[in-house]
């Protein structure tokens, strides 16, 4: 909206003509009681009249001294020009100049204003405004009740042939003008129409009366038409143009918010647009990635090392993008540091004409997807393996167990050993179940945690009894210390179990396994000591791994799930577990601590007993 007008204006009641502000101070009459609006129609000009009289005059005889035809020519060649010229203007600002330049070869244009009219606001916002010759600044008043608000309400146009007559008395004076104040003395405001619309004013104003007849009215009209052509031209490019810049900042939300790396190419294969996930991707944070150069192997040697490898495996889609083609799908595995498999899609962009315009590149990091499809295939390889065995024993104690019954033998004792055979490989095949299932929630963060107040160093010594009637080691328990915290009791009671029958089970019959519990301030701490087979330093770093044994290990039962369930178990508690081993044939300690306040990991579900 144009900036309203300040300094001193002459203004007159229900006039709204525009006068220019002049550098010397306004003061109001003493027997003025109304109040001055700011105005954007100039009606007064400060000067004498003998100074104004010179230019119309001028400008009316050269009028008058053309035949009716060859004003007729002049004003159809007027019209002629302005479209020309409304027609390459690129702005209301030019618009206006085209404008008044042609409205002054056909009508007395010694004050011009080109307004527009805002119908929400009811506004009258003046463009710009000529006063003799000079440009000034437009401004901006409501609608009111003179001149121009009139022509806006009827639509129609409005002729002042006698100021004097006509014109309202003027209210403001220069106070540093000598003489009197000069007042136009005619008129000329026609509308600017889209079809009932009005879209604004032009105005005209002479220093002389009658100045203006029904032909200049015609004149003035046909200029107005073609301003409207060109108002409406200018608002639609300026509306697409908002438009496009809307598009723009809605492209520029959606990829800054993309958690998939995006990158732009143009059809020489040159990267012109990534987003901050491609930046993240490409680790280019403190490397610089020169846009505007094609992705070439040759060119991305200072980058990192997982850049280069992407960059590498981004080549070959580029070259199809470059011969217009699409890529779907494509898996890439980074091997350089943490293992990560990216998905890469890529289509060409071409215009509505046909040329390729360059591509759309988009990595997805899917590798955390891949894992979850590889731990469902190991446990289902796992279970189908494990599985197999007791199984097996379950249907062969049956068939025995089935074919005593069926032959009347009377063998308690065989019977009894079939069926207590058949418990407990069905309790092995249950713990299989459960411990498969358990691993699965504890990949996908679906394992649940249900805390409460729980006894480490009692978990340790009721675990110990439960396996001194059947073990043929020496158990020995160091757990007189209190040692109490949020936890979850059965899952705890599960990885002791774990950590005491791996003890057990890799060591000799006859050794010691030791259980202590240690407390601080901060932790609580359970270990258990064996003397059995040992381990080396490569194999205490893969220990904890899921599927993993160790070789020596591979001699006794097992399915390399128990360790890696129970680290998980202690990390979701906000634990750690580790494990400490002199070497092969010296025996391992393993270990976890606690904590003894709630510092669970974030991910972990928590449920509240009742």
């Amino acid at each position: 909206m144009p900036k309203r007008l300040t300094g001193p204006v002459a203004a007159t009641r229900g006039s709204e003509s525009i006068v220019q502000p002049d550098l010397h101070t306004a003061h109001l009459r003493a027997d003025s009681t109304q109040t001055v609006r700011r105005l954007d129609v100039s009606d007064i000009l400060r000067a004498k009249t003998s100074q104004f009289n010179a230019a119309p005059a001028a400008v009316g005889d050269m009028l008058g001294s053309l035949t009716a035809d060859e004003q007729l020519r002049a004003r159809l060649e007027s019209a002629r020009r302005l479209g020309a010229l409304g027609a390459d203007a690129r702005d209301l600002a030019e618009l206006f100049r085209a404008l008044y330049d042609e409205t002054a070869r056909v009508v007395d244009a010694t004050v011009f204003l080109f307004a527009l009219y805002d119908e929400a606001s009811e506004t009258v916002e003046v463009v710009r405004q000529v006063d003799r010759g000079v440009e000034h600044e437009g401004g901006s008043f409501p609608l009111g009740k003179g001149f121009t608000s009139e022509v806006i309400r009827t639509g129609l146009p409005k002729v002042i042939r006698r100021w004097s007559a006509e014109g309202p008395t003027v209210r403001v004076l220069y106070g540093t003008e000598a003489g009197e104040l000069v007042s136009p003395q005619s008129g000329l405001v026609v509308p600017i129409l889209s079809g009932d619309r009005v879209l604004g004013v032009l105005s005209v104003q002479s220093y002389r009366p009658e100045a203006y007849e029904d032909a200049d009215v015609l004149s003035l009209g046909a200029i107005a038409a073609q301003a409207a052509i060109t108002i409406k031209r200018l608002r639609a490019t300026e509306q697409l143009a908002l438009e496009h810049e809307r598009h723009a900042l809605q492209l520029e939300a959606v990829l800054a918010s993309m958690n998939d790396a995006l990158l732009i190419v143009d059809a020489r294969g040159a990267i012109v647009r990534f987003n901050r996930a491609a930046r993240e991707l490409l680790r280019l944070d403190t490397a610089s990635l020169v846009l505007g150069q094609p992705l070439e192997r040759q060119r991305v040697e200072q980058w990192p090392t997982t850049a280069r490898e992407i960059a590498a495996a981004l080549v070959p889609v580029i070259d199809a993008l470059r011969s217009g083609s699409n890529v779907d799908s494509l898996e890439v595995e980074l091997r350089s540091g943490e293992r990560r498999v990216l998905s890469v899609g890529a289509s060409a962009l071409r215009s509505s004409k046909g040329p390729l315009q360059g591509g759309v590149i988009v990595l997805r990091d899917i590798t955390e997807q891949r894992d979850l499809e590889r731990l469902r295939e190991d446990i289902f390889a796992m279970a189908w393996h494990d599985m197999g065995t007791p199984l097996t024993l379950i249907r062969g104690h049956a068939e025995i167990l089935l074919r005593k019954l069926s032959s009347g033998e009377t063998d308690a004792n065989a019977s009894t050993a079939a069926a207590a055979s058949i418990v407990k490989h069905a309790d092995r095949l249950a713990e299989l179940l459960t411990t498969l299932f358990d691993v699965h929630c504890l990949e996908v963060g679906l394992l649940s945690l249900s805390p409460w107040p729980t006894d480490l160093a009692a978990l340790a010594r009721e675990v110990s009894e439960g396996v001194r009637l059947t073990a043929r080691h020496n158990i020995k328990v160091s757990a007189d210390v209190n040692a109490v915290g949020e936890w979850d009791e059965r899952r705890i009671r599960q990885v002791i179990v774990n950590l005491v029958s791996n003890a057990l089970k890799y060591s000799p019959e006859g050794s010691t396994v030791t259980l202590s519990v240690a407390a601080d301030a901060q932790s609580a701490t359970f270990s258990v000591r064996d003397e059995g087979i040992g381990m080396d330093g490569a194999e205490l770093a893969q220990v904890f791994r899921r599927g993993y044994r160790a070789e020596a290990a591979q001699r006794v039962k097992g399915d390399g799930l128990g360790l890696y369930l129970a680290h998980g178990l202690v990390e979701k508690h906000g634990g750690r577990m580790w494990a400490e081993s002199g070497g092969h044939g010296q025996g391992s300690t393993f270990s976890f601590a606690l904590p003894l306040h709630a510092e669970r990991g974030a991910d972990a579900p928590v449920e509240q007993r009742a």
